[in-house]
């Protein structure tokens, strides 16, 4: 938990997190909504409701009937979050319902996290260049602005390539980035890639 907290701020049910969270709201905040390992969808924050409910506009796109928790994340005032929530259509509306803390990506650029082996952490790789695709890599260390990651020849791309990442780090600590190779390195049989990551997430939804 230290390592995983060097990097996400925990902010508990507060004032402040009702802060954040009506800001979102105010703003009409993009909010990505992680319904599976392969569907991420883009909607809008428009209310926060205390203590637990974001309604948000109805995400773009078919979307499965989820009962447990799923991960969200947002840009607020330019500093990035992520939580888990539980979904609530009324038929009308639509609520995130957000129980536990949010988590603030912290905004230290040169910072850079190296991952012990057996530390839990989950990295997959889902588009390439505009190729989709479900490929398991290790992800090697990450800061707020970018990661390294481990793979092999066939995935390694070529300067800068575009590539979209689902990350797991820890118990909590799970979203989607995008981002571009800025930096490649043949090791033994596989390739490290340096991956920048984009400012402005875009999602593709199709």
């Amino acid at each position: 938990m230290t390592d995983q907290n060097r990097i996400f701020y925990p902010i508990p049910r507060s004032h402040e997190r009702d802060q954040i969270l009506s800001a979102a709201a105010t703003s009409v905040s993009n909010i990505y909504v992680k319904f599976s390992e392969t569907q991420t969808l883009l909607a809008k924050a428009l209310k926060w409701v205390p203590p637990f409910k974001l309604q948000i506009t109805y995400p773009e796109g078919p979307r499965p009937l989820v009962k447990k928790p799923i991960s969200i994340q947002f840009t607020c005032l330019g500093e990035k979050y992520f939580a888990q929530a539980f979904t609530q259509d009324t038929g009308e509306h639509f609520f995130l319902v957000i129980e536990g803390p949010i988590y603030k990506v912290q905004r230290r650029q040169s910072f850079r996290l190296r991952l012990p082996s057996d530390y839990p952490v989950k990295a997959q790789l889902f588009e390439m260049n505009g190729h989709k695709m479900t490929e398991p890599i290790k992800l090697l260390d990450i800061s707020e602005g970018g990661c390294s990651l481990q793979v092999p020849p066939s995935l390694a791309g070529s300067m800068g390539s575009f590539i979209g990442l689902n990350l797991k780090i820890g118990s909590r600590a799970q979203f989607t980035q995008y981002g571009h190779v800025r930096y490649l390195k043949a090791e033994k049989q596989f390739v490290r890639l340096g991956i920048k990551f984009d400012q402005q997430t875009d999602l593709n939804s199709d």
